[in-house]
């Protein structure tokens, strides 16, 4: 089954969504997500999904909700953080900035959506995953594949999918 995770840009009921539900897609979202939309419209859609399961990152995940991490895991979400914060994500995380702790955030949707190898990484955040070489470097990174929103859009619609 081809497989896609949709990071919190894009909500469970956005047409895109739908149309891959459509076209036999494994629609998942990660428990960032999940977590962010606690208590907004977008928290029950979100739950019809899958959910992948974030790695836990101290001071910021739900321990219940998280999956303990590995050697290999921890290492990747670093990666992931140097490649979107350019190299300048802080070591020390006590006190990061709301920017800071977007990408963190961002870093932990893109690692979960590898632990649990995933097909597809469809994004509206092009700052964070595409633009200045992140894409290719995150997909050589992770193995896998990243669109945007509306390229992904053009591969359903290209591929017969009607709604989007």
């Amino acid at each position: 089954m081809k497989t896609v995770t949709f990071d919190s840009t894009t909500k469970p009921n956005d047409p895109v969504v739908l149309a891959a539900v459509a076209g036999g897609w494994g629609v998942a979202f990660a428990s960032v997500s999940l977590r962010e939309a606690k208590g907004t419209d977008f928290e029950v859609d979100l739950k019809k999904h899958n959910c992948v399961a974030e790695l836990a990152v101290w001071g910021e995940s739900s321990w219940d909700k998280a999956r303990w991490g590995d050697e290999v895991s921890s290492d990747q979400l670093e990666k992931i953080l140097a490649i979107i914060s350019s190299g300048s994500f802080p070591k020390n995380r006590s006190n990061l900035s709301k920017g800071q702790l977007h990408q963190l955030r961002d870093a932990m949707i893109l690692e979960a959506h590898r632990a649990d190898r995933r097909t597809l990484f469809v994004t509206g955040d092009a700052t964070a995953f595409i633009n200045n070489n992140r894409r290719e470097q995150l997909q050589v990174l992770l193995t896998t594949r990243i669109l945007s929103t509306s390229e992904f859009e053009a591969e359903l619609r290209a591929a017969g999918m009607r709604g989007v």
